[in-house]
């Protein structure tokens, strides 16, 4: 996979940078700039299980101040499910679309804050936004005339993307050459999203996740 590689080439570059960045064993976690590489699992519903587990890979931004930051992530699920959405035939009597989901890709980005610092074990709070999309959705079967059939991938178009909030807590531990950190992440569950039971499943979609990362410098324009 494209981002397998990507994310290989990256830690690859870690490691080659983590002899400049001892440095970072001096450098405070305040005013900084982290990048990192993490991974984990994700907890959803789909209209084929009420309770399903994906792993994903990701990559993450964290700018930091003195008591709050910035967190930017993007995440790649590993997934194969079903999702559907209701229709109603010619003759007026309801069904059901089914739709093949693969995979997921997610942007999120949360503001932060950093209660009871220690110099080594940094705990975090975080709240924002998370663009979901499914990466590939395929309606099953037809849907009768054309004009059906397109109001039918229209619905799939829309089904296959959701903006929620998402709710964050976790820690970074500083080490002497890189932090380590883990945290969990909770979406209210979208009910026009297809990792959506409509009756019963996760009231929210849960994720805990773990990685690296570097301190690659000051957040603050020391020139000014």
């Amino acid at each position: 996979m494209r981002l397998l590689r990507v994310l290989a080439a990256a830690f690859t570059s870690a490691v080659l940078l983590s002899q400049p960045l001892a440095a970072q064993e001096g450098r405070q976690f305040k005013d900084a700039w982290f990048w990192g590489l993490k991974g984990g699992t994700m907890l959803y519903s789909s209209a084929s299980a009420s309770t399903a587990v994906a792993p994903f890979v990701g990559a993450d931004w964290v700018i930091t101040r003195t008591r709050g930051g910035l967190y930017v992530s993007y995440d790649q699920a590993l997934m194969s499910t079903l999702g559907s959405f209701p229709d109603r035939d010619p003759a007026n009597t309801p069904f059901e679309h089914f739709v093949d989901l693969e995979n997921m890709r997610r942007v999120s980005i949360a503001a932060l804050i950093f209660p009871r610092q220690t110099p080594t074990l940094h705990p975090y709070l975080g709240a924002g936004f998370a663009l979901s999309q499914i990466a590939t959705a395929t309606l099953q079967g037809g849907a009768g005339s054309t004009s059906r059939y397109a109001q039918a991938q229209d619905s799939v178009q829309a089904k296959r993307t959701s903006f929620s909030p998402v709710f964050m807590g976790g820690a970074q531990l500083r080490l002497p050459t890189f932090s380590v950190f883990a945290h969990a992440t909770a979406a209210p569950k979208q009910n026009d999203f297809f990792l959506a039971r409509r009756e019963g499943g996760a009231a929210f979609n849960l994720s805990l996740e773990g990685g690296i990362r570097y301190n690659v410098g000051s957040s603050i324009d020391k020139t000014r």
